[in-house]
């Protein structure tokens, strides 16, 4: 039986990114309480799921290969211990589709950013979110033309899917610096705004006693 194993990052898409993060979270919670040789067959198990899960095979032919042949794929993934790098790229096709990514933060509108806090909201969940963030910056071309459209959200988060790793983490990342610089800077912003309005309310404020004589107006 042969089995087509991927040998870099490159060849891992998100999908199976998730896909595998999450089995290895849930081999890890199920492993805490193990001892020895229960743990060592359960790590085997996970392994054999990490196999059927990047190749596609079902899980009971993986089950049946030997040793020799399971040690020998599992050396094949080693890369998955290695850290995930590629270039930031601007335009890619999916699905026979064109999309753009827009890499700067600031140009993005009100809608998109929402829904960007929205996603990061819980940090345990970014792995699991990362083709809806991906979604939020990602235009389809129409007629020559990069435009965003969050009525199509759910349909291009589908589409980012498919991307390889080699172009998800460096994309993603470069535009969470960015969106996260943008953000410090506004939150620099608003106190800056927030001490000017505070002097001037305090200002109108002195303005306003002293007219008065420092005491309370009659209302009637």
């Amino acid at each position: 039986m042969k089995i087509d194993v991927p040998t870099s990052w490159e060849s891992v898409t998100l999908q199976e990114y998730q896909a595998i993060t999450a089995l290895f979270k849930e081999a890890e919670d199920k492993a805490v309480n193990l001892k020895n040789k229960a743990k060592e067959l359960h790590d085997y198990h996970t392994e054999c799921a990490l196999i059927s899960t990047l190749t596609g095979t079902d899980m009971d032919e993986i089950l049946a290969l030997n040793r020799s042949a399971h040690n020998h794929i599992m050396n094949a993934l080693g890369f998955l211990s290695e850290p995930i790098t590629g270039k930031v790229k601007t335009r890619t096709r999916i699905n026979k589709r064109w999309y753009y990514f827009e890499k700067n933060a600031r140009k993005i509108n009100g809608g998109q950013w929402v829904t960007i806090m929205h996603f990061l909201e819980e940090e345990d969940k970014v792995d699991v979110n990362l083709h809806n963030l991906l979604a939020c910056f990602a235009y389809r071309y129409k007629w020559m033309r990069a435009k965003y459209n969050g009525k199509l959200h759910e349909d291009i988060a589908k589409d980012m899917l498919e991307l390889p790793m080699t172009t998800v983490k460096p994309l993603t990342d470069f535009f969470l610096q960015d969106w996260l610089k943008s953000v410090r800077n506004t939150a620099v912003y608003l106190e800056i705004e927030g001490k000017r309005v505070k002097r001037k309310a305090e200002r109108q404020l002195a303005r306003s006693k002293a007219d008065t004589g420092g005491s309370t107006p009659l209302t009637d």
